[in-house]
């Protein structure tokens, strides 16, 4: 069977997978880190809830949790019930499915959790952020799930900034550097987004049947960058419905965060912030140098990591009303905060 080999999460894959999301290729010559393969099982393996690390609250129609996490004796195992489990080692990731006709989830999963998982597990934090290049910097957006990050992202790679994550951003700090790693050239938006960025809504398939944005190639709204950057800011967005906003409130307000405050927010924006939390003591497969980082498991390590990054990077609010035609103010309000002339989005636009 054909190999694939991608280049995502500053990781190489080699899968016989084929996704369907629009993929990084991955050089030839480029040694391979991380193997995937998928397989078709007739039913889940029997597990031991002395196992279990995690079940989600959201439950499926038969009462199951639809996220599940267990210790394996040489790694970990993450299930969707009735769909799929993966099974996680150091440098292979495995997946189980149960039914050929819910083959679309194998990359919902993995792209999502399994990644992210991953991620952590090899002492990268994963954070539920957008990012962008800007002056081969990057420059992340954190939010809520309505709180805008996707139309900011999508309106920023539009002006000629490059996307370098659309969901998940991978943080990777080492000797005070924080770098952050480039994801999938895809962005989630919705059919009223696509029209806006892309020019069109037709022919872009659902990112997951159940909800209604779609999975664009970000090369249809911009450029797209393909190496780690070092981060420049972390921005908590809070977008406010302009009905609701008097007069004085109007406009981009940018408001540094203190460190003690920004760590609680890397901490609450973490991807798999609840998952993460059911970890305990579990170790991840990252050891580190870094004084004894991972004494405690996969849950204290995570702390210690997320606080070096808020040591290193400045976290600030950016709020700003809602509109399509108040972008540009947001966009010039980032770059002033960056010390930046207001002529480089101008210039970025000009690279397209």
């Amino acid at each position: 069977m054909k190999q694939h080999r991608y280049r995502i999460y500053g990781l190489c894959l080699e899968t016989d997978y084929r996704f369907r999301s629009p993929m990084t290729p991955a050089p030839l010559e480029e040694e391979t880190e991380l193997r995937f393969s998928c397989v078709l099982a007739t039913h889940g393996r029997s597990l031991s809830a002395d196992d279990c690390l995690y079940l989600s609250p959201e439950k499926n129609r038969y009462g199951e949790s639809v996220v599940q996490l267990y210790a394996m004796s040489s790694g970990y195992l993450m299930r969707f019930p009735r769909v799929a489990d993966f099974l996680i080692n150091p440098g292979e990731i495995t997946c189980q499915l149960y039914d050929l006709r819910l083959d679309y989830m194998v990359e919902i999963c993995l792209l999502g959790h399994v990644l992210s998982y991953y991620l952590e597990l090899s002492g990268i934090a994963a954070i539920h952020a957008g990012a962008v290049a800007i002056d081969n910097r990057a420059v992340l957006f954190a939010a809520d799930r309505t709180g805008g990050k996707s139309t900011l992202v999508a309106s920023m790679v539009e002006a000629g900034f490059p996307l370098l994550a659309d969901d998940i951003a991978a943080l990777e700090e080492r000797s005070g550097t924080v770098a952050c790693r480039h994801g999938f050239p895809q962005l989630k938006l919705t059919p009223e987004q696509a029209l806006r960025f892309a020019g069109h809504a037709d022919g872009f398939p659902l990112v997951h049947p159940a909800f209604s944005k779609l999975s664009v190639p970000a090369q249809q709204v911009g450029q797209v960058a393909t190496v780690a950057l070092p981060v420049a800011r972390i921005y908590l967005l809070e977008r406010r419905v302009r009905d609701a906003v008097v007069d004085h409130e109007a406009g981009v307000r940018l408001a540094p965060v203190a460190a003690g405050e920004a760590l609680i927010q890397l901490v609450r924006h973490a991807f798999l912030a609840e998952v993460l939390d059911g970890h305990g003591s579990n170790n991840g497969f990252y050891r580190g140098d870094d004084n004894g980082a991972e004494v405690g498991g996969l849950r204290a390590s995570r702390f210690h990591r997320l606080a070096k990054i808020t040591q290193n990077v400045p976290v600030k609010r950016l709020r700003y009303s809602s509109g399509y035609e108040l972008l540009p103010q947001v966009h010039a309000a980032i770059l002033t905060d960056l010390n930046l002339p207001s002529h480089a989005m101008s210039a970025a636009a000009m690279a397209r």
